[in-house]
């Protein structure tokens, strides 16, 4: 006996936010930098654009939500509008933004057997199945269905977005998939897909041979276990793989701002003893320049050169500045004079303005 599935994304596996559907569609597509598990030839894509699921929901919300977002937008206050559902929707995470349905009709065991051929002769089975899912939901509107052939047993997973209506509070149309997708609603698709696998199986022995369908299994509703599990092994390794290189980013930044604050304050540092030294060689040759009987060679040298210096500068230097500083202070004190009278002149006729009033 073989199974028939149709597992709802669910718990960790749903699709909560864009960056959940952006890793579905990396998976869904094969959209991997390197192919070394699966095989992007090995696909075949039924509903969708085939480039990128994202791109394919955010659509669906253009089409679904543009009305009644500006009709709920309409007369608000622009900071309690909502810019973009789809954003708003991911972001406030009170309810997924699409969710993800994977369809099949017999497991590893049965298909291990199977050529690629007899594989893909499942592609109008599948779609007939997809057919039928949509029939029974239509608030669910698929952006995206793709059929595997790379992995254990031949499955569509299919990307859509639940749309509720009739609501009385904020947005008349919202997504929702715990509206769309009742416990109830699900036994009774499971139902309906059951006996639409058990048809299929029927009408094509060339695929299925004399093999029956397995009875329901009752509270199999949600997550495909291996399916999700490849999907959430996915998602957490991308994630992690991008915080390692936000890390890395900030650590090098970091290494950067360091060797450039090392750089800075060895300058710092450098000049600073730099201006020490020559200070202090400063202070050394003016201890050497004033000795009156230096002993040293070097002490004779820089005393002997001073003493000609001051003689040079007693000479021909400090003339010249003694003038400027006196021409220099006689003028600083000749505009103090001027203006403690220009002052004294202002007071004397605000004293005589004033008597001149009071008269």
């Amino acid at each position: 006996m073989i199974s028939c599935s149709c597992h709802l994304s669910n718990k960790k596996h749903a699709l909560t936010t864009t960056h959940s559907i952006t890793a579905a569609s990396k998976h869904n597509l094969r959209l991997y930098t390197q192919q070394s598990e699966y095989n992007v030839e090995l696909i075949e894509i039924v509903e969708g654009s085939g480039t990128s699921i994202l791109n394919d929901v955010k659509q669906i919300y253009k089409d679904e939500f543009s009305e009644v977002l500006k009709e709920y937008n309409e007369g608000k206050r622009a900071d309690r509008q909502i810019k973009d559902y789809l954003k708003y929707a991911s972001d406030s995470k009170k309810n997924d933004v699409a969710a993800e349905v994977i369809l099949q009709i017999g497991d590893k065991e049965f298909w291990g057997q199977k050529t690629i051929e007899e594989w893909k002769a499942m592609t109008p089975l599948l779609k007939e199945q997809l057919e039928a899912f949509k029939a029974a939901v239509p608030e669910f509107k698929v952006a995206s269905a793709v059929i595997h052939f790379d992995e254990s047993s031949p499955h569509m997973q299919v990307v859509g977005v639940p749309v509720a209506s009739g609501y009385q509070r904020g947005m008349k149309k919202q997504v929702a998939k715990t509206k769309v997708f009742t416990k109830e609603r699900m036994e009774r698709l499971q139902g309906l897909l059951h006996d639409q696998a058990e048809k299929l199986i029927q009408e094509h022995p060339e695929i299925f041979g004399d093999e029956t369908l397995k009875p329901k299994e009752k509270g199999r509703n949600n997550d495909m276990s291996k399916e999700f599990y490849i999907r959430m092994k996915q998602k957490q390794y991308e994630e992690i793989s991008e915080e390692i290189t936000k890390l890395e980013v900030e650590r090098d930044n970091l290494v950067e701002v360091k060797n450039e604050i090392a750089k800075a304050t060895n300058k710092i540092v450098d000049e600073a003893v730099e201006r020490i030294a020559d200070t202090e060689m400063k202070k050394e040759f003016m201890r050497y320049a004033t000795l009156r009987e230096p002993k040293t060679g070097i002490g004779k040298l820089v005393s002997g050169a001073f003493r000609k210096f001051k003689q040079w500068w007693e000479l021909n230097k400090k003339p010249v500045v003694l003038e400027e500083a006196r021409e220099s202070t006689l003028e600083k004190l000749r505009r103090y004079k001027k203006n403690i009278e220009d002052e004294n002149r202002t007071k004397v006729r605000n004293i005589v303005s004033r008597r001149d009033l009071d008269r």
